[in-house]
């Protein structure tokens, strides 16, 4: 399938319009002072742990000494260098839509710096320059030097499209020419891989925009070889010692490093779920352009594992601190649950290749599920505050006090000692429109509802809508005759479809096929109801539970609106009686839903336990929000999945 560029997409929906806007305006500026730590700001680290880096961020200034333009020494987490890659990605993506020269010539200064800090053999990761020299390549287990490279690889592609300069992407690709150098099944190369997956999709994305064969080639070589011999990292430390290059012996997780076997046999999500899913996104993109039947069969099998058994009702995936991992089956709790926003936005990619390669109705339903509620909850609504961790339920006292959630923040802090998410937020965000149309051949593919303008070689489309609030898509077309695909989606009632001239060719589940002509003009109408959402007995977080959902979004509720969260039981015979009303606050435009529900009356007793204890309760109402604006009003308990009145644990 053919991807449009961003600058033939122009996003007309005032819910995108006003991300687009803040990103651009608020996000992207906010960012980058945080970047050359120019603001008084708290950096949190992203888990309780003193050893961890916090108080700022330095990510600039590193590769200001690594230039020679200051002196000092490494600061933050060794990946650090990435945060800076994916900035610049955001500000190419922006870019690429509308131009702005000041925004333009901030990158160009930051690119300048990154030019000059890359070394003469195009080695370019800031802390193995300024700390362990000697170590380039040889601690891959944890080093993160590729991971760093496939963002830089991003960014540059991202500017280089935005403003024609490739300075960037020149750099880049110097450094992976070193890559190459080292890496490889030739005589005397490193036959292992990074141990944070990255560089395999960003590869693929340079052979896309460069046609070199070179670049695929090696991303391949790269997800062959991960796991095909399960001693490389340890056979690493193990040389490291004996050369007096290291004192480091860490205890080596093969499942934490998707590294147990290669990933043509893996069958499961296991381990880091960041790293696990950008290395499927890779393997999904290789599967696309030069098709490998096993490949594709464990993409499959691990996109099953993870949306069958693994992924939380917001998108969000990871479901344990310990390791940022998956765990087995059902294994989902609410409060100290990981899901991280990176997390999230990488299920949208391998959402996306997947759909790709086999345009199902489930890849569409996931992208919409995690862009609606576990990308969108990772910022504040004013664009300057992140969350790493999303939860599904707070108890703000049990935070403060219960070490096993201490990753569980209770309010987004300013930026984040550990910063990946919040400028993959903006540039996920930022790119939206990617993920709307797509085409192959004389056939389009119309993903998500949002109010757009397309312009094609020989055609053009409209969608005209204000999704996700009202239930009405207008459909313009004009140019050659074409055949649209769309979907009805999954959450709707009383779906119809009117056209003039135009013509449905097939209605089979979900997809619908229909043919348009020249000044086609279709009408999608449909009902939003609020549905009560029940998981898998097998998930013992949430038997006897319930959750709400009206359209895309997935509700939560807030102490700021119902005092005593924990006492309030959800009934069935009054969740079809809920109210949505449409409100604007500090904090956002979006539909409040009351539902009539139970409310248990207090315990007044001073004692832990009783016997024979009858609850007493009354009517009342639970007032819910989406669950992406959570958050925003200040630290208060929340709470997704309620206790159904009435409903006994099986």
């Amino acid at each position: 399938m053919k991807e449009f560029e961003l600058k033939d997409i122009t996003i007309t929906s005032p819910f995108w319009q006003h991300y687009l806007q803040l990103i651009k305006e608020k996000t992207i500026p906010y960012q980058l002072q945080v970047l050359k730590d120019e603001l008084a700001v708290d950096v949190q680290a992203e888990r309780k742990d003193d050893s961890l880096p916090a108080g700022k961020s330095h990510a600039i200034e590193n590769f200001k000494i690594a230039a020679g333009l200051t002196t000092g020494e490494h600061f933050g987490w060794f990946f650090q260098d990435s945060d800076v890659y994916k900035w610049i990605e955001s500000v190419g993506v922006i870019l690429q839509s509308k131009p702005d020269s000041d925004l333009e010539s901030q990158a160009d200064e930051v690119i300048d710096i990154i030019e000059r800090a890359q070394e003469p053999d195009g080695y370019l990761d800031t802390y193995f320059q300024l700390k362990f020299p000697k170590l380039k390549y040889r601690q891959l287990y944890f080093s993160h030097e590729l991971y760093c490279a496939g963002h830089l690889i991003e960014a540059a592609i991202a500017y280089d499209k935005a403003t024609g300069k490739d300075k960037l992407l020149n750099v880049a690709k110097r450094f992976v020419a070193n890559i190459s150098e080292h890496f490889g099944y030739g005589e005397n190369q490193i036959q292992g891989a990074d141990g944070h997956q990255e560089i395999e999709l960003a590869l693929v994305k340079l052979y896309d925009y460069t046609k070199d064969d070179s670049y695929l080639h090696l991303a391949q070589f790269f997800i062959d070889v991960r796991g095909k011999n399960p001693n490389f990292y340890r056979e690493e430390v193990v040389a490291n010692l004996a050369a007096g290059l290291s004192d480091d012996n860490p205890r080596i997780d093969l499942e934490y490093l998707q590294a147990y076997t290669q990933p043509k046999h893996q069958k499961h999500a296991l381990g880091h779920a960041v790293r696990m899913l950008y290395m499927a996104t890779g393997m999904a993109k290789i599967v696309a352009r030069d098709f490998d039947s096993e490949l594709y069969q464990a993409c499959l099998e691990i996109w099953d594992d993870i949306v069958y058994r693994k992924m939380y009702v917001t998108g969000g995936v990871g479901s344990t601190v310990h390791g940022e991992a998956f765990v087995g089956s059902y294994d989902l709790p609410n409060d100290t649950m990981y899901c991280e926003t990176c997390a999230s936005i990488a299920l949208l990619y391998f959402a996306y290749e997947l759909f790709q390669i086999s345009p199902k109705s489930e890849y569409v339903d996931i992208m919409e599920r995690v862009l609606y509620n576990g990308i969108l909850s990772g910022a504040a609504a004013d664009g300057k505050h992140f969350f790493y961790v999303n939860p599904l339920e707070v108890d703000v006292d049990s935070c403060y006090h219960n070490p096993g959630k201490g990753h569980v923040k209770t309010q987004r802090p300013d930026w984040l000692g550990c910063a990946c998410c919040p400028p993959n937020f903006a540039r996920t965000i930022a790119s939206i429109g990617r993920y709307i149309y797509l085409e192959s051949g004389n056939e389009l593919y119309l993903n998500l509802f949002i109010a757009s303008q397309l312009k094609g070689g020989n055609f053009c489309l409209e969608q005209k809508t204000d999704f996700p609030f009202g239930n009405k898509v207008e459909i313009t077309y004009s140019g050659q005759q074409k055949i649209l695909y769309l979907q009805e989606p999954y959450w709707a009632k009383d779906f119809s479809v009117t056209c003039e001239n135009a013509k449905i060719l097939q209605h089979k589940g979900r997809r619908i096929k229909i043919f348009l002509e020249d000044s086609a003009h279709l009408v999608l109408q449909f009902s939003q109801p609020i549905l009560t959402v029940y998981s898998n007995p097998e998930v013992r977080a949430d038997i006897g539970r319930v959750a709400i959902q009206r359209g895309p979004f997935i509700y939560c509720a807030q102490a700021a609106d119902n005092p005593n969260l924990k006492y309030y039981r959800l009934d069935s015979k009054f969740i079809n009686q809920a109210q949505a009303v449409k409100v604007t606050k500090d904090f956002g435009i979006y539909t409040s839903l009351t539902l009539p529900c139970q409310k248990v009356d207090t315990w007044q007793e001073k004692r832990l336990y009783r016997f024979d204890y009858k609850e007493t309760s009354s009517l009342s109402n639970l007032i819910m929000i989406p669950y992406y604006l959570w958050g925003n009003q200040g630290e208060m308990d929340m709470q997704v999945w309620f206790p159904e009145e009435g409903r006994s644990i099986p």
